[in-house]
């Protein structure tokens, strides 16, 4: 597998596009100013392509270059044509991105899904081929644990990947969607919402302490009652027996009352 390393002008209606494309989402206003930069200086990074049986050309890398030479009216654009199996286009394409095309954290952690649910590759396997942290792997496809309708938000509004980690801190799904509502209304940075969180698992794990004391007090009056029941009726002193236990997963009282008390049958 080897770069034919001339460049070679390509026509654009030749060129179809790559449905495995990592980036989904293309701003309109970066594209136009790319659209510009390419109306004065040309393309200056070839695309990569990939030539098929029928004589047309696979989009492996560059899809914001090829949209950009569109709208400046090029009927050609340089590509560097390379020979790859669909695995190698898909890696390919993902590395083009996230180093020259600052891919978003959203679409590069789907990316990195896509690749490794398709091909079968584990993410340590994955790291070595891209050349990162499998950490950097891992921690990105966790935000994929946010629904799908919350990484919308994220990327719609352009919220950090670390105001996306602050909500993984977070188990309710509702709940994550207050606080971005919150964080959208008064325009919180990272450190603003990372404190919001906090502050809402403070105030769930308070609310859990005084449910937790309700109980153990609710328990505790109801053992008192049953022990003052039972010495006000003076059961111990005609044989009875009053036995307390905890499980670990409840608290079990027995109380063994002899059928007979005082030459009276109970």
């Amino acid at each position: 597998m080897m770069f034919i390393k001339k460049t070679t002008e390509i026509p654009i209606n030749m060129i179809k596009t790559n449905s495995q494309q990592p980036r989904q989402i293309f701003a309109e206003e970066q594209l136009l100013e790319l659209r510009d930069s390419i109306k004065e200086f040309g393309v200056l990074q070839p695309l990569i392509l990939k030539k098929e049986a029928n004589g047309e050309y696979l989009l492996i890398a560059g899809e914001r270059r090829l949209r950009a030479s569109i709208m400046a009216g090029l009927d050609r654009v340089p590509a560097v044509i390379k020979e790859a199996n669909e695995e190698e286009i898909s890696l390919i394409a993902l590395v083009e991105n996230i180093q020259r095309e600052n891919l978003g954290y959203i679409e590069e952690a789907r990316a990195y899904k896509n690749i490794m649910e398709k091909y079968g590759i584990s993410q340590l396997a994955l790291s070595e081929k891209l050349g990162k942290n499998q950490s950097t792997i891992s921690n990105k496809i966790r935000l994929l644990s946010l629904p799908e309708d919350i990484q919308n938000m994220l990327v719609e509004n352009k919220l950090t990947e670390r105001h996306a980690r602050a909500l993984l801190k977070i188990e309710d799904d509702q709940l994550r969607r207050v606080i971005i509502g919150k964080v959208l209304k008064h325009g919180f940075n990272v450190k603003q919402t990372e404190k919001l969180v906090e502050d809402y698992l403070t105030q769930k794990e308070n609310q859990e302490r005084e449910k937790n004391k309700i109980k153990h007090i609710s328990y505790k009056l109801y053992l008192n009652t049953l022990r003052r029941t039972f010495n006000d009726m003076e059961l111990n002193e005609k044989g009875a027996t009053f036995k307390q236990e905890d499980t670990g997963n409840d608290l079990r009282i027995t109380i063994t009352i002899p059928k007979e008390i005082q030459g009276m049958v109970i």
